[in-house]
């Protein structure tokens, strides 16, 4: 038995709800509609012409509702064909770090120590991280974030050597660390890659953060790139699990 496309929807006036913008209501109840199954996954939804004269809208409202489903993961426009609907991508999530940039923030309590700092020869993982040879010369430090006199962050630094660069004096300062996390503060940086991985602290990095070797912790992993697309520096920050807590969103949200 054949399965006709719906193409008359109910209805329903979007313009004279006063519910917020046209747009945004007909979003919601497209979403409602694969929500309840009547357009189910890889079913394609009627005419932008069609959803117009249905809901008392203009065609450009009908894209920019589609416009944004699409960017939800929704839907999906396949050229010559229609519009169709998909799931979200369970895949793609961004991490929520405020534990640890509330404690960044707090700048009238926050004390970094440099444990150690010089020049040394680019090892494989940091040469490939900004795009060096192997034993090209780099700036390495080496530094003890502490909020309150506790120790809050261990974090060891490899910055690409430039003379000409700001770079070094700016990685000294909490605005750099900030900035890190929250995208601000830091003028030669564009972007950043952040990355967690598993660790087991070694003896030395135990004693710094002033616990013990086999208790749990974050390691933060980054490189972070100028308004040119290089790497600029690359490296890695430590902190107890109990100083952060890190949340993600995955799917839909109306937002």
């Amino acid at each position: 038995m054949r399965t006709e496309t719906k193409e008359i929807l109910s209805a329903y006036n979007v313009k004279t709800s006063h519910k917020g913008p046209a747009y945004l209501q007909l979003a919601g109840l497209i979403k409602k509609m694969i929500a309840n199954g009547e357009y189910p996954q890889g079913g394609r939804i009627p005419a932008e012409s069609i959803i117009s004269r249905s809901y008392g809208v203009a065609v450009m409202t009908v894209r920019q509702a589609i416009s944004l489903l699409a960017e939800q993961g929704l839907l999906k426009r396949v050229h010559g064909r229609g519009t169709f609907v998909c799931g979200p991508d369970w895949t793609r999530a961004s991490f929520n770090m405020a534990g640890l940039l509330e404690m960044l923030s707090d700048r009238a309590n926050i004390d970094i120590g440099i444990l150690k700092s010089g020049f040394a020869g680019a090892p494989p993982k940091v040469a490939a991280a900004l795009n060096l040879e192997v034993g090209a010369r780099v700036v390495t430090l080496m530094r003890l974030v502490s909020c309150r006199r506790r120790p809050i962050l261990l974090n060891k630094a490899y910055l690409v050597f430039d003379p000409r660069s700001p770079i070094v004096e700016s990685e000294l300062e909490v605005s750099s660390l900030y900035g890190l996390f929250s995208g601000q503060g830091n003028s030669f940086m564009k972007k950043a890659i952040l990355k967690l991985e598993p660790c087991l602290l070694s003896a030395s990095e135990a004693a710094c953060l002033e616990m013990d070797a086999a208790a749990p912790v974050f390691k933060i992993c980054y490189t972070f790139y100028d308004y040119s697309d290089s790497p600029v520096g690359t490296g890695w920050f430590m902190t107890p699990v109990s100083n952060a807590a890190f949340s993600t969103r995955i799917g839909v949200w109306d937002e």
